[in-house]
């Protein structure tokens, strides 16, 4: 018993790739519909006390989970199928090939400076916190530009830790000083998206780092299960903290924290980390609400907004469509959200836009294309490169996209993913470029 687990329980735990991205979405998958339901079906809200749960928290109806079971198997064929694994998608050896030290330290300096560049504007614009922003430059034709750029400072953070675990890997002293140099652009992306107040922001920096550590060092998955435990009960319920303190401060019957009774502080700290973590990843009404609740559907009207954002950027476009619906009035029509809740938006999620495009043919169909298509960007990235750093760093920026992208609508996640992979492209062929000559003094 003890050879079997070993030779084969064993083996295939520690080869487990969590951040393959059929591994990834699969787990995001579980943990987006099925967290709060799975919790109430067993009967967690009546051990655990301090309202942590709602009196309308519920396990899922049947026809919730039998076609979100439907979604996650199709998706499970389609990415060990692969139909496009014969795709000979150009430009693959872009991705390939080492990178020397003075281009490196070079395009690393651009693309720093250009992310940094970013940062300024968007403070001058007002638009850098999250919340408060300057409604007549979010309005405006420029926001969705400004937006794509954000991943500038980021594809910097994972240039330098791509080359820094590199340099350690091979033993090379050069290391040493790139350590400084990645762990100072950490610092700065950490800071300045905990600062602008949005969740994504917040992580990204944290996910760049085990991304690029995990293929281009060594796997931990220590180092991982940590991470996960620190976004979940610290970074994000520190920045929901700062961000509005009357959440914590104004307790469920109105009182405030200063003058609670004996244990009410210890039960408001823990259902306020409770509500801006593992809440705050749930998605189960929303979907729920899209199976149970939707009377017609819109046969691609949503998938074909894809091509619409394709399309030239609106002060170019004057009359270019919105292509994504507004979240908060979606959110109302399906009852996830009151009247009252005029700041918060929800997405439908990719088995959700599937579902209400094309009933369930979107989701088995839709869920076994998005699956044999993950496979793909993985194999693109990580397999047919054999783990270059240009293909490292790219497929960090990509992975952050994707899985950020399933609570939301496909077209501009998707058409987005597009126009970034043209700024990761231009930035990979300036490391390969032979006509760019450093000389020094």
């Amino acid at each position: 018993m003890k050879r079997f687990y070993e030779k084969h329980i064993k083996e295939k735990i520690q080869a487990f790739d969590i951040f393959e991205l059929g591994n990834s979405f699969v787990l995001f998958y579980i943990a987006l519909f099925f967290t709060i339901p799975t919790l109430v079906y067993f009967g967690l809200p009546s051990l655990i006390p301090g309202n942590f749960f709602y009196a309308d928290d519920k396990p899922m109806s049947f026809v919730a989970v039998l076609y979100l079971f439907l979604g996650i198997s199709f998706f499970i064929a389609g990415y060990w199928v692969n139909i496009f694994k014969k795709w000979r998608v150009p430009g693959n050896d872009i991705f390939r090939g080492p990178w020397t030290p003075r281009r490196t330290a070079f395009v690393f300096g651009l693309v720093f400076a250009a992310g940094l560049a970013l940062k300024a504007v968007n403070i001058a614009l007002g638009i850098y916190s999250h919340f408060g922003k300057n409604l007549s430059v979010v309005n405006g034709s420029l926001y969705s530009i400004i937006g794509l750029l954000n991943l500038i400072g980021p594809l910097s953070l994972a240039l330098a830790f791509a080359y820094y675990f590199y340099l350690l890997r091979e033993g090379n002293r050069l290391y040493k000083a790139w350590r400084v140099v990645a762990w100072l652009s950490f610092a700065l992306e950490s800071l300045y998206g905990f600062f602008s107040w949005s969740h994504f922001s917040v992580i990204v920096p944290l996910m760049i780092y085990l991304i690029v550590r995990h293929y281009a060092y060594k796997k931990s998955f220590l180092q991982i299960i940590l991470a996960a435990l620190l976004i979940s009960f610290a970074i994000i319920p520190s920045q929901s903290f700062f961000r509005n303190k009357d959440l914590f401060f104004i307790g469920h019957k109105g009182q405030s924290s200063v003058n609670a009774p004996n244990g009410e502080l210890e039960t408001r700290v823990g259902r306020f980390v409770f509500n801006t973590s593992i809440r705050r990843v749930d998605q189960s009404r929303i979907v729920e609400a899209l199976f149970t609740k939707t009377e017609h559907f819109l046969y691609g009207k949503t998938l074909l907004n894809f091509f619409v954002s394709l399309g030239p950027p609106r002060f170019i476009w004057k009359d270019k469509p919105v292509t994504n619906a507004d979240g908060n009035e979606l959110g109302r029509r399906y009852g996830v959200l009151t009247p009252d809740d005029l700041g918060t938006s929800v997405g439908p999620t990719v088995v959700g836009d599937l579902y209400m495009n094309f009933g369930l043919w979107g989701i088995t169909l839709g869920m076994f294309l998005f699956g044999s298509f993950l496979k793909f960007i993985y194999d693109y990235f990580i397999v047919h490169t054999s783990r270059s750093l240009s293909g490292i760093m790219a497929y960090s920026i990509v992975w952050i996209e994707v899985i950020k992208g399933m609570e939301d609508w496909i077209a501009p996640v998707y058409a987005g993913l597009v126009k970034l992979m043209v700024i990761i492209v231009a930035v990979c062929l300036l490391l390969k470029s032979e006509q760019i000559s450093i000389t020094t003094k």
